[in-house]
């Protein structure tokens, strides 16, 4: 066996091990890997290597952290219930309207923080209840809050998974806002009314209106200072860079999250934020481990090895391997299979433009969320809806994650028409 595909095989299958066997956090399987696979490539333990590959992400891992405290801080003083209710009673009148409407608050949190758990857990909880309302049984109810959510964590402002590819082909995060807008907001939209839409009793939404009607309303312009401050530094230094500073976004979270603390409902600012670092922690150790993997990849030589097999596979089956591997990667970990699998497929389609080849390599990776063994998206959404079997949320999701690896495909194949078109 050659020593490259040697390394490889041991690659993945060390990290599956450690993953299912051993049940270890995915963050310390990485980081093992690296380690086992620089000894096994005769480099011994690199420790200087490992320690600079755990701030390889810092950046994102910062950008974590503060979007969700923001997110704590504007659940726990009222103005994400507060949106809830109003568009609720704004678009109650119409099933699809609302089903819209609830689509993206339930995106929201992910597109800030760029974890679905975030979108699930911040938003889910709160759109749930109206869902079943609506006449969903709770099983359609969590495919709905499952698709988007997954939608949310690879929409703009923030996508890990692109972060990750661009890092690993030196590529900023530049430009990436409109590509990612205009393929996850119509592809959940889309998904929500194909899962749950057939299930809506329009007789229900009086009920769902007057009920959101009675409910005291929780302060008033003030509340929403801290959301309209983030959007204005986020979108100033886009419309007018030129004048307008970029703060940078965990510098934007932070300064909302100290606005949230004078608005609305009073709370414990150190529980929120207590409890906001350790349910993000999580996914920031898998970036600290994805960033020592990369490292070692780079100083072992695979990763290198990785891009020149990729190149010499003909285009057509490039494209099939990558709508079905990456997803299938994925179900480990979306961010590992962007980092291991994402960055030489990228390597590997240099010749098309790259902001479109990242951002549906980004797309067929997150539907990797709905594999086992993990299953992420399925199972926390399982968790908040008291469901046991978290596969029948799954085969609901089934259609809308093949459609979506589909749309990916086709911007992969037509990658440079579409970035003409965008203007990208």
């Amino acid at each position: 066996m050659p020593t490259d595909l040697f390394l490889l095989v041991l690659l993945v299958a060390c990290f599956v091990a450690l993953v299912l066997a051993a049940k270890l956090p995915v963050s310390l399987s990485l980081v093992i890997t690296a380690a086992t696979l620089s000894i096994a490539a005769g480099k011994g333990l690199p420790l200087a290597k490992l320690v600079e590959g755990m701030f390889g992400y810092l950046d994102v891992c910062l950008v974590l952290l503060s979007a969700m405290v923001f997110m704590k801080v504007i659940q726990a003083n009222g103005l994400l219930g507060e949106l809830t209710r109003r568009i609720i009673l704004l678009f109650g009148h119409s099933p699809v309207l609302l089903l819209v409407a609830l689509t993206l608050i339930v995106m929201f949190p992910g597109a800030i923080t760029g974890s679905c758990a975030a979108s699930v857990l911040g938003a889910g909880v709160l759109v749930y209840p109206v869902l079943t309302q609506m006449g969903m049984p709770k099983t359609v109810a969590g495919a709905v809050i499952a698709m988007a959510a997954d939608f949310g964590m690879i929409a703009p402002p923030v996508n890990i998974p692109v972060m990750i590819i661009g890092g690993g082909i030196d590529l900023p995060y530049i430009g990436f806002g409109l590509v990612l807008a205009l393929v996850t907001v119509p592809l959940a939209i889309l998904t929500t009314l194909i899962i749950g839409y057939r299930h809506v009793k329009k007789d229900s939404l009086k009920e769902i209106i007057e009920a959101n009607r009675s409910s005291q309303e929780v302060g008033g312009f003030l509340l929403y200072l801290p959301l309209l401050v983030v959007l204005v530094f986020m979108i100033g230094p886009k419309a007018f860079p030129r004048w307008f500073p970029d703060p940078r976004l965990p510098l934007t979270f932070l300064i909302g999250s100290t606005l949230g603390l004078f608005a609305g409902k009073k709370f414990q600012a150190i529980t929120e934020v207590r409890a906001a670092v350790n349910q993000i922690l999580p996914v920031v150790g898998i970036l600290f481990g994805v960033g020592v993997l990369i490292e070692v990849m780079t100083y072992t030589g695979l990763r290198g090895a990785i891009v020149i097999g990729a190149l010499s596979l003909p285009h057509s089956l490039l494209i099939a391997g990558i709508a079905v591997i990456l997803p299938i990667f994925g179900g480990i970990s979306v961010y590992g299979g962007a980092s291991v699998l994402g960055v030489p497929f990228a390597l590997a389609l240099l010749g098309q433009n790259p902001i479109i080849v990242i951002a549906a390599l980004s797309l067929i990776a997150a539907m990797g969320s709905y594999m086992p063994p993990v299953a992420l998206t399925p199972v926390v959404t399982a968790q908040i809806i008291c469901e046991p079997r978290y596969g029948r949320i799954t085969r609901h999701c089934l259609i809308p994650v093949i459609l979506t690896i589909l749309v990916g495909v086709l911007m992969l194949v037509f990658a440079n028409p579409l970035a003409k078109l965008l203007g990208v």
